[in-house]
């Protein structure tokens, strides 16, 4: 039984309820047993059993999860086809090369530029 759910950052958790566990009495019934009975949970409210009303909770990853995980498996099948092509067609490849050594000098430029700043 699931008593409760509790959300990270990047998660949703919706319709979710907590609820006692069902504790054995040696066959006695008490106020506020709890049992599942015909596909249906029920409380003994001290006269007789009443059927509770179902929580169906929902766990979803929160929609910025979403967005990064899909930004993520996009840019790797764009970089996947870059690499496919750069094998087959030698001007891709030499674009793809010079694409790499822009962004190794660009990764470098803003490391100055940043050590720049601290110095000044």
């Amino acid at each position: 039984m699931i008593r409760s759910i509790n959300a990270g950052p990047f998660l949703q958790v919706q319709h979710g309820s907590a609820s006692t566990p069902y504790i054995n009495n040696n066959g006695q019934t008490m106020t506020g047993m709890f049992r599942y009975n015909n596909n249906h949970f029920e409380v003994y409210d001290g006269i007789t059993w009443l059927q509770v009303g179902e929580a169906y909770p929902m766990i979803n990853l929160h929609q910025d999860a979403v967005n990064v995980i899909e930004w993520g498996m996009k840019k790797m099948r764009e970089e996947l086809e870059v690499e496919r092509m750069s094998k087959e067609h030698p001007a891709v490849k030499a674009a793809y090369d010079n694409f790499q050594r822009a962004s190794e000098q660009l990764k470098a430029t803003i490391i100055l530029s940043r050590d720049e700043q601290t110095t000044s």
